[in-house]
């Protein structure tokens, strides 16, 4: 199939953080319309220098797809070679200085085979079809979240749980004795003209629900510049660094309805 994307739009802020600990790729508000792949990533706070695992992350994918061709599948052996080479880059990276750091994974990418989203962590990816909701919203890797999967509390609990920053999978160096963070791979050909693909650090999600994006991303009043500036503006003084990546799809050849959830070992 043949996806075409509109203009992506993007934001990164401190909110009241001193340190920004989130990176993105590109790291720009506005990238290049021919940009087939987008990642967030959000240093994990309470560890060391997050700021380095988190750009280590978004440099190594870019520099490994940079000259990709997603004229054709991107099969999820392709996306688990990649991330290898990210870890790969964060053991090399880990020393005296940098022991300890660690990142949450977004990952977007469109290609021939449909859309391939990726994560590890608490960020979120939404796959969000205005005329009809969620699509598709990324399963946080958190110890709140299994908590309310086993029934221990209910959603409205988990809101305000007082351990609700505390992840179960995040990307770190690991010595030969450690198992890597495995990632949470869809693959879906469900993807129509008008649908977007957002990817947010939990900075966002503190500020603006679910029933808020929505009802943002529908407002045909609005332009994709105009609807992110909204959400950006309502994260501003989030209590935490606070990045997105929001990207429109313009155009689909060729579709297919299916989805597929994998996590590769």
């Amino acid at each position: 199939m043949k996806i075409i994307l509109g203009q992506a739009y993007s934001f990164s802020q401190d909110g009241e953080r001193d340190i920004q600990e989130d990176s993105r790729y590109p790291s720009v508000d506005k990238p290049d319309k021919g940009q087939r792949f987008f990642l967030v990533c959000d240093g994990v706070g309470g560890c060391n220098k997050g700021e380095v695992a988190s750009q280590t992350v978004c440099e190594t994918f870019g520099k490994a797809l940079a000259h990709a061709g997603f004229e054709k599948d991107f099969t999820n052996k392709d996306f688990q070679h990649v991330l290898d080479k990210a870890y790969d880059a964060l053991d090399k990276k880990s020393d005296d200085d940098n022991e300890g750091m660690a990142t949450t994974l977004t990952f977007v990418c469109f290609h021939q085979g449909g859309c391939t989203m990726a994560h590890i962590g608490d960020s979120r990816i939404y796959h969000i079809r205005p005329t009809e909701g969620i699509l598709y919203r990324s399963d946080d890797h958190s110890l709140v979240n299994e908590l309310v999967h086993h029934g221990v509390i209910s959603p409205d609990e988990a809101i305000d749980h007082p351990r609700k920053n505390v992840i179960t999978r995040y990307m770190e160096a690991v010595d030969s004795t450690q198992n890597r963070s495995m990632a949470t791979v869809m693959r879906t050909t469900n993807i129509m003209k008008g649908d977007y693909f957002f990817l947010c650090s939990d900075g966002v999600l503190c500020c603006v629900d679910e029933d808020e994006l929505i009802e943002i991303l529908s407002d045909s009043g609005k332009s994709d510049e105009e609807k992110l500036a909204v959400i950006a503006q309502k994260s501003v003084n989030s209590q935490d660094n606070n990045t997105a990546y929001l990207i429109p799809v313009a155009e689909v050849e060729g579709e297919e309805q299916t989805e597929t959830e994998d996590e590769p070992t």
